[in-house]
């Protein structure tokens, strides 16, 4: 299987470097280098049962790569494969061990992405991108595939704090026509996680070269559209389940709307208004105590 060859080969070649200081690092980097698809599915315990050795050992040997511990470079691990595993290919290696103590794995490589968010949110690049959605004239939401099921609920909300909002798929009539929209006034927000979809790279080098200015949220440096887009936000994603995990840039795309909602003047009214016609439509149910 192709992955990021460079990073891939630049991880390996640590593990070489440092196997000669014990059998068992040698051991270790063997195994990584023949089944590095299939690390990304596995805990620490299993990894150690695998070479006949401890879990310390596993955690010690990711430590000497510069990594905090295996849970560290198994999601750096992730990110180098993350562009080609197919989902065929997760489910073989899934199904091979459905443990409880691999559904623990997955929940805290989970809840250390949603640590990240703290820091993610106080960079400059986050700042700007709040900046750009409340002053934009118009904003198109941008994405394909799986990626895209993250647009309705950002259409949704932020439909409710600004006008100007819309989103658009490759399976949308508006596609053909994003060229022809105004560069200067419009600014494009696209959503891009593994697998990247061609169509969606393809049309963001199509704006960019026609002058759009392009934010994104995508998982990681080596991402194609890293450099398609300014401001770039790097969410981190899970991908040791048979489909990818995306509560982490929901939270993200949730802690953003709070934050551009917090810019928008009269947003008081606004939601209030948006109220009123739900009461006068009678948009959510009521039980027979609320009428009376």
């Amino acid at each position: 299987m192709e992955t990021n060859g460079k990073e891939l080969n630049a991880l390996l070649q640590r593990m070489i470097d440092i196997s000669s200081d014990s059998p068992t690092y040698e051991k270790l980097a063997h195994y990584i280098e023949k089944n590095y698809i299939r690390i990304i599915f596995m805990t620490a315990g299993e990894l150690a049962n695998e070479i006949d050795s401890s879990q310390g050992s596993v955690s010690r040997f990711c430590i000497a790569l510069g990594y905090r511990g295996f849970n560290d470079f198994q999601r750096s691990l992730q990110k180098f494969v993350s562009k080609e595993i197919t989902v065929p290919q997760r489910l073989q290696y899934i199904s091979q061990n459905q443990s409880s103590h691999k559904i623990r794995s997955i929940l805290t490589m989970e809840h250390k992405n949603i640590d990240e968010l703290e820091a993610i949110l106080c960079q400059p690049s986050y700042s700007e991108l709040v900046k750009k959605i409340v002053s934009a004239e118009e904003i198109v939401l941008l994405s394909a595939r799986m990626s895209a099921t993250l647009l309705p609920y950002t259409f949704y909300v932020l439909n409710k704090i600004r006008n100007g909002v819309f989103q658009v798929t490759p399976e949308h009539p508006s596609w053909e026509t994003l060229n022809l929209r105004y560069p200067k006034t419009t600014l494009v927000f696209a959503i891009s996680f593994p697998r990247y979809p061609n169509v969606l790279v393809n049309k963001l080098q199509e704006l960019r070269t026609e002058g759009f200015s392009i934010a994104a949220i995508t998982d990681s440096m080596i991402s194609p559209i890293a450099n398609l887009a300014d401001p770039i936000i790097h969410v981190p994603i899970t991908i040791s389940s048979i489909f990818d995990i995306y509560s982490t840039p929901m939270m993200f795309l949730n802690l953003l709307l709070r934050d551009v909602a917090k810019e928008i003047d009269g947003l008081d009214q606004r939601l209030s208004r948006f109220e009123s016609m739900d009461s006068l439509n009678n948009i959510y149910y009521k039980s027979t105590a609320d009428t009376n």
